[in-house]
C-alpha cells in the first residue's frame, strides 16, 4: 500500500509536467497565469488580463528547463513578433544546466586587416550588388566547456569581426560591434555553442543579439513590364440609346444631307476637286452635232471670200504657199 501511494504521488515530487498536457494541468495553469500577469514585476509583454497566453507558455517553457516562469519571463524578449533569449541568460542557462563545465572563451587578436562585404546600391526595383572593403581588427574567438559525462573538452565554432563583416552584423545601423567589439564577440561564440550542444536549453530561439543584427530585408527584384499592373482608363459616357456612333454616324448624315433622289457612292469626296455639272445627254449630242457641221460647210464670212470647195481640209492657196527655197 506504501507503494501504491508513494508511485501516485511521485509526478508531484518530481518533474512539473507542462500545463498543455491535460486538462486538468491547463486549468491548474490559467489560475496561476492570472496570478502573474497581475503582478507589476513582470514585463510588459505578460502584464495585463489579455496576456494570459503569453503567460502560459512563458510557463510552459520554464516547466522543460526546470527554472522558474519568472526566470523566464524575464529574459525572453519579443522582437518584431519573434522570442529570443538574452545572451548572459543563455550563459546562465549553460552554466547550471549540469551537463558541462562553466563556459570559457579563447580569445585571439590578429591585428588590422581588411575586410569585404557585400552591399547593395541604387534604387528600388534596380539596385545592384557590390562589393565594399572596410579595414578592421581582427580578432576570433570561440567558447568551449568540458562535458562532465565523458571529460571531452568541447569547442564552439569560432567568430570573427571578418565573419560580423561579412554578415552584415558590423555595418548595421546602430551596431554595438563597432563600440564593444570584446563582448559582442562572446555573446555570439556563446549562442554558436549552445546551438550546437544544448540545444534543447536554447528551444531553438535565437538571442537578442542575433535577432538585432539580421539585416532589413528590401526586395530588389528587377520590375517587369507583365508584372506592371495597367492602367484603367476611364469609362466612355454611355449614349442615348438609338443613336448611331462613330463612321455610320458620319455616313448616315451624309446620305441625309445629298437629299433623297441623289445618288449616294458610299465614298467620300476628293478635296480639291472641280463641281461636276449635271447636263442632258440628248443636248450635249445635239449640241456637238451642229458644231461639226458648222465647221464643215464653214457657214459664216468665210464662203463669201472665194472658198468654193467648202473643205477645211483642202490644200493651201498659191499666194500662202510656203516655199522653203
Amino acid at each position: 500500500m506504501a507503494n501504491e501511494l508513494a508511485t501516485q504521488t511521485a509526478p508531484r515530487n518530481g518533474k512539473p509536467l507542462s500545463v498543455f498536457a491535460n486538462m486538468d494541468t491547463f486549468a491548474d495553469g490559467q489560475r496561476i497565469a492570472k496570478a502573474l500577469v497581475s503582478s507589476t514585476l513582470v514585463p510588459e509583454a505578460y502584464r495585463g488580463e489579455d496576456k494570459i497566453g503569453n503567460a502560459l507558455i512563458a510557463m510552459d517553457m520554464g516547466g522543460r528547463m526546470n527554472i522558474s516562469p519568472i526566470m523566464v519571463m524575464q529574459n525572453l524578449d519579443v522582437i518584431e513578433g519573434r522570442p529570443s533569449w538574452k545572451s548572459s541568460f543563455i550563459i546562465g542557462a549553460l552554466n547550471s544546466c549540469g551537463l558541462f563545465s562553466p563556459l570559457r572563451f579563447k580569445i585571439e587578436r590578429v591585428g588590422e586587416r581588411e575586410a569585404s562585404y557585400q552591399a547593395w546600391e541604387g534604387q528600388k526595383g534596380s539596385a545592384q550588388r557590390v562589393t565594399k572593403k572596410m579595414k578592421i581588427n581582427e580578432m576570433t574567438c570561440y567558447a568551449y566547456a568540458i562535458e562532465k559525462d565523458t571529460g571531452e573538452i568541447l569547442e564552439g565554432p569560432e567568430v570573427s569581426i571578418s565573419m560580423a563583416v561579412a554578415e552584415g552584423w558590423y555595418t548595421r545601423k546602430g551596431s554595438k560591434w563597432t563600440t564593444m567589439p570584446d563582448l559582442m564577440i562572446r555573446y555570439r561564440a556563446a549562442a554558436f555553442f549552445g546551438r550546437l550542444y544544448a540545444p534543447h536549453i536554447l528551444n531553438g530561439m535565437p538571442t537578442d543579439e542575433e535577432v538585432y543584427d539580421v539585416p532589413e530585408m528590401r526586395d530588389v527584384t528587377p520590375r517587369s513590364e507583365a508584372a506592371t499592373p495597367a492602367v484603367v482608363q476611364p469609362a466612355e459616357p454611355e449614349k442615348p440609346a438609338g443613336r448611331p456612333r462613330g463612321v455610320h454616324a458620319a455616313m448616315n448624315s451624309g446620305k441625309k444631307a445629298a437629299g433623297p433622289g441623289e445618288a449616294d457612292s458610299g465614298k467620300p469626296a476628293k478635296k480639291n476637286e472641280p463641281p461636276v455639272i449635271d447636263v442632258d445627254a440628248e443636248e450635249v449630242r445635239q449640241s456637238s452635232a451642229e458644231s461639226v457641221d458648222n465647221l464643215q460647210t464653214h457657214n459664216g464670212p468665210a464662203d463669201s471670200n472665194g472658198d468654193d470647195d467648202g473643205d477645211m481640209f483642202s490644200a493651201p492657196d498659191d499666194d500662202d504657199a510656203y516655199d522653203p527655197a
